[in-house]
């Protein structure tokens, strides 16, 4: 059934669009008089079996006999199901709104109706629309007719509808004017159809174009508003109030975009725009709900699911994001490029799934070869899934490929790291700021390798362990000075100095007592940087200090011959 609804939409759309590109055959030489508008009905939308399509004929034949066939010619059903079978559709179901309006434009309709029918405990209710065919986005809203009987739902419809009508007459002077860029007149020809069709939100529209292009916002954002009062979903006013709030920095833009997407969410450029919008301003998490909306109503929709990917991912609902790449992969393998992959990735990686992140890089891998932000990527998710062995392959492959990838010998240097080569650590961080490496990145890998050096020898009292810390903790604070790095620094030396002087002793060794003399030094110099963010740590061994110096001197002299 889907592929011959698609199949009949794309004719219904290429026969609407040569209909309109066209001339009129045998144009005569006078003006002719106006043509008589057609009104087309589409079969409306009910739960009930059969009953939109009885709701469409019962308003069929009640404006046909309420209305002139001079003024207004309604189109038949026959010639309605005509056209929906020759395209493939089915007679008795309710169009999209883009096949509504393509079957409009073929049938030569200037507007047409749709909606919806409802049983009701008492009888039947019908909520139905004016549509012009021109654009389907411009639409008034009919006040909901509520009967015992059908025919007299519809009679209500009929009457609602002519009384709609009265604006259209102003609303084409309105666009007529507005084309010419006589902004002014449009603007009175639209407040002249309001005057006689006060809720009028064709001609509302019409009337809020012309402000606009007269760079009136406060006008047109009461013009908004007046019209969202009658049509909460009415795309134009949405758009206008959207736009106004975002520049005023109006917190109402974030209700206006959600409502305008609400709208519209088969509009591809339109919900580009809002979900840029919402995700520029933190809030993406609001569209969640319109986007899963839209799938139910578009599934498998390529387009589609590439935007509800993107605010999946913009909301960090990755077990959305990643069932719907998947999903936008299968519909359109194109999708499958690099950012897929490594956008993938980051969302297993926000699911703490740092294995299928690998796993997810190894096929865009497959696929880039020479990607080296894949190679890169896919090595620290590989690190924080515990394979070191294959995290440094495929970081020393990213490099090899790109000298100069940003954070590709920062990445050297954690693997190395993790896999407690400390050596390697310190010669690739040197080579790297050699080389043009970003020297803060550099500086904070120099750091946390000092840190987990000294909790190391803290632990063990290994002073190796903490001369390792020293250095990295130099390096660190040479990359990019810190007042970490330098308090780090202090406090290692001075573990040192204690293990350091304590050996001497026993040993009566010169060159453990130097050692001690100038790591109480070091630790002079640089534990006050710690004075603010480590204040009693600081504080206590600051006090200490002055205690070893003279024992230390002492020792250096005895023992320094």
């Amino acid at each position: 059934m889907r592929h011959n609804r698609n199949s009949g939409q794309r004719k219904l759309i290429a026969l609407a669009a040569l209909i309109t590109a066209a001339p009129l055959a045998g144009a005569s030489a006078q003006r002719a008089p106006a043509p008589v508008p057609h009104l087309m009905v589409t079969t409306f939308t009910s739960n009930e079996p059969g009953l939109g399509v009885q709701a469409a004929e019962a308003i069929r034949s009640r404006v046909t006999r309420d209305v002139d066939n001079k003024a207004l010619l309604v189109i038949s059903q026959k010639d309605v199901n005509a056209t929906l079978t020759a395209s493939g559709y089915s007679t008795t179901e309710s169009l999209a709104s883009n096949d509504a309006r393509a079957l409009a434009v073929l049938l030569r309709a200037d507007e047409y109706m749709e909606g919806t029918a409802t049983k009701t405990l008492t009888g039947v209710k019908i909520d139905a629309r004016l549509v012009l065919s021109r654009d389907n986005s411009i639409q008034q809203p009919l006040p909901t007719a509520e009967a015992a009987k059908l025919d007299q739902a519809a009679q209500m419809v009929s009457r609602a509808y002519q009384a709609a009508r009265v604006q259209l007459e102003a609303e084409k002077v309105c666009v007529s004017r507005f084309r010419e860029g006589k902004y002014k007149e449009a603007e009175q020809a639209a407040r002249g159809a309001l005057a006689k069709y006060p809720t009028g939100t064709i001609a509302g529209v019409c009337l809020g174009n012309a402000l606009n292009s007269q760079n009136m916002p406060d006008s047109v954002l009461a013009v908004a508003q007046r019209i969202l009062a009658v049509d909460p979903r009415n795309i134009s006013a949405l758009r206008w109030a959207a736009d106004i709030y975002q520049t005023r920095k109006d917190p109402r833009a974030i209700q206006a975009l959600t409502s305008l997407l609400a709208a519209d969410p088969t509009n591809d450029k339109l919900r580009d725009q809002v979900v840029n919008d919402l995700a520029a301003s933190g809030q993406a998490a609001l569209a969640v709900p319109i986007i899963q909306e839209a799938l139910r109503n578009n599934p498998g929709e390529p387009k589609l699911l590439r935007t509800a990917w993107l605010v999946f991912l913009a909301a960090k609902q990755y077990d959305l994001a990643v069932q719907t790449g998947a999903e936008m992969i299968r519909a359109d393998t194109a999708t499958a490029d690099s950012v897929y992959f490594m956008r993938t990735a980051a969302a297993y990686a926000g699911l703490n799934q740092y294995q299928k992140a690998a796993d997810a890089l190894a096929l865009g891998a497959a696929k880039y070869p020479n990607n080296a932000n894949i190679l890169l990527n896919q090595a620290s998710a590989l690190s924080k899934a515990g394979n070191n062995a294959a995290a440094l392959a495929a970081a020393q492959r990213a490099v090899s490929i790109n000298p100069r990838i940003e954070g590709g010998y920062a990445q050297l240097a954690l693997i190395y790291g993790a896999m407690g080569q400390p050596d390697q650590v310190m010669t690739t961080i040197r080579t790297a700021a050699a080389n043009g490496g970003d020297k803060s990145t550099l500086a904070k890998v120099a750091l946390s390798q000092c840190n987990s050096a000294y909790k190391m020898g803290n632990a063990s009292k290994n002073r190796a362990d903490l001369q390792r810390a020293m250095s990295f903790c130099t390096l660190s604070d040479q990359l990019e000075a810190s007042s970490d790095a330098k308090f780090l620094l202090g406090i290692s030396a001075f573990t040192v100095g204690q293990s350091a002087i304590v050996e001497a002793q026993g040993t009566k060794s010169c060159t453990l007592a130097r050692l001690a003399k100038d790591s109480f030094a070091t630790a002079q110099e640089n534990v006050p940087a710690g004075l603010q963010s480590y204040a009693d740590a600081a504080k206590q061994v600051l006090t200490a200090i002055p205690q070893y110096t003279p024992a230390t001197d002492e020792m250096v002299k005895r023992f320094c011959k």
